[in-house]
């Protein structure tokens, strides 16, 4: 990362340093991930990660499930991604851990909201404010059906541990695995199946509302 950005966005912390410092190692490790990532489709996610902005505010811890499968999904990881899951299981108990589904709401199975959660690092609310991309990591149990679902944003997920079966516009599912990349474009129809195991993604979004609750079909 930009030596010169990393000292602006240290400055914001004046009321909490050591606070931002923390977090500016996981906008490191998901930065660095990316732009050194050399799928095709990853490029195009490029220039939004290397000019997200600048904004950087304290966020609250918020504890799900999601994060005991992230540390247990650790000796699952291959060298590639390591580095990246190790740091935000090291961040694990700080980190704000959400879901964009409510039970009431009757959209997804509830054994997916048992078992599924995501931090975001950058994007709307932050703790790196941005609304030209979105980045983070998100989290599936095992055997958990995520429906057919859309949104206007374009998505990437980057496969870092684990496998799902994803189908898109109710077709055949593909099987996609770690080091598997799996992009969609804007409002295209997808879902998935995991395994009999857990899977954990780096996601990012771009060119669209980043924070819009997806649709079902």
């Amino acid at each position: 990362m930009n030596e010169q950005l990393i000292a602006r966005i240290s400055s914001l912390a004046t009321n909490g340093g050591e606070k931002c410092e923390l977090d500016l190692e996981l906008l490191e490790s998901v930065s660095n991930f990316t732009l050194e990532h050399p799928h095709p489709q990853v490029a195009g996610f490029k220039p939004a990660m290397r000019n997200w902005g600048t904004d950087w505010k304290a966020t609250s811890a918020a504890y799900l499930p999601a994060g005991d499968i992230l540390t247990a999904a650790e000796k699952r990881c291959d060298a590639t991604a390591q580095p990246l899951v190790q740091s935000f299981i090291r961040h694990n108990q700080r980190l704000r851990w959400e879901q964009t589904y409510r039970k009431q709401d009757g959209l997804v199975p509830d054994a997916m909201l048992a078992a599924y959660g995501f931090a975001e690092i950058i994007g709307p609310r932050g703790p790196f404010v941005s609304e030209r991309i979105r980045a983070g990591i998100a989290i599936w149990g095992a055997q958990v059906d995520y429906p057919q679902h859309q949104h206007q944003a374009e998505e990437i997920y980057i496969v870092l541990v684990g496998s799902a079966d994803f189908s898109f516009d109710n077709n055949t599912a593909e099987t996609r695995r770690a080091g598997d990349v799996v992009f969609v474009e804007s409002n295209r129809q997808r879902g998935f199946r995991t395994t009999d195991e857990s899977l954990v993604v780096l996601y990012l979004w771009q060119a669209g509302d980043l924070r819009q609750t997806s649709s079902f079909a």
